[in-house]
């Protein structure tokens, strides 16, 4: 380390920003393991969440140049100025994540290293909590319901065995819309099931009580 001692102030400088940069790129590995695990983001949490660590090491070294010179500063504004980020952000959720690892090194960078720490704590705890709210959610389904086919049938005989399954399968029924048109009919309800699983058993149950009719659903809390 004698090279470091030839340094003196500057070669403490260079270990305290090694050390709180090697921190910030841990700190980031366990955002990105957050961000894989409790993320709502559709598409590729894996490569996006990759750039995690990079961002904050790259934050944290930028923070601990600048943080003691003005002139500095004023440069690095104008050198953002002059850059155009064109980075595909696909949602808020995406955006949050950035700016919690940018926040994280801009602590380290300052050499708060306990706010860093105590920060990435309380915000697993709301992501955490986020995630445990969101699966009670999944564990209950809202879904719209569409059935359609011949008319005269329908009243014969489908409708009721259709409202007898429906009661007998959901939770509860809202009828939204029924169309009768050019011997068609269309008949149109909200449903809500307990899970995944019971979807797919009312799903398979209408289609063997309902031959020759079209059925599909949507599920109403992807529209939210």
């Amino acid at each position: 380390m004698h090279w470091l001692d030839s340094l003196g102030g500057e070669g403490s400088l260079v270990v305290r920003a090694a050390l709180n940069m090697a921190l910030g790129g841990i700190l980031a590995l366990y955002v990105r393991a957050l961000y894989r695990r409790f993320g709502s983001t559709i598409g590729s949490r894996d490569s996006f969440s990759a750039v995690f660590p990079m961002l904050t090491a790259v934050t944290v070294l930028i923070i601990f140049v600048v943080k003691s010179s003005l002139a500095l500063s004023l440069g690095l504004v104008g050198a953002l100025s002059i850059v155009r980020f064109r980075a595909a952000i696909k949602s808020p959720e995406e955006l949050v994540y950035l700016f919690f690892c940018i926040g994280v090194g801009v602590a380290l960078g300052a050499e708060h290293r306990l706010l860093a720490f105590v920060a990435v704590a309380v915000v697993s705890l709301f992501i955490i909590g986020r995630g445990w709210l969101f699966r009670q959610r999944a564990a209950s389904q809202n879904l719209l319901l569409t059935v359609s086919g011949n008319a005269s049938s329908f009243f014969e005989r489908e409708e009721k065995a259709l409202l007898d399954v429906l009661k007998r399968r959901t939770a509860g029924t809202t009828l939204q819309r029924f169309d009768l048109e050019d011997g068609q009919v269309q008949f149109r309800a909200s449903l809500s099931l307990r899970g995944l699983e019971e979807t797919s058993q009312l799903m398979a149950e209408l289609e063997t009580t309902l031959p020759g009719y079209h059925i599909s659903y949507m599920n109403l809390e992807s529209l939210a």
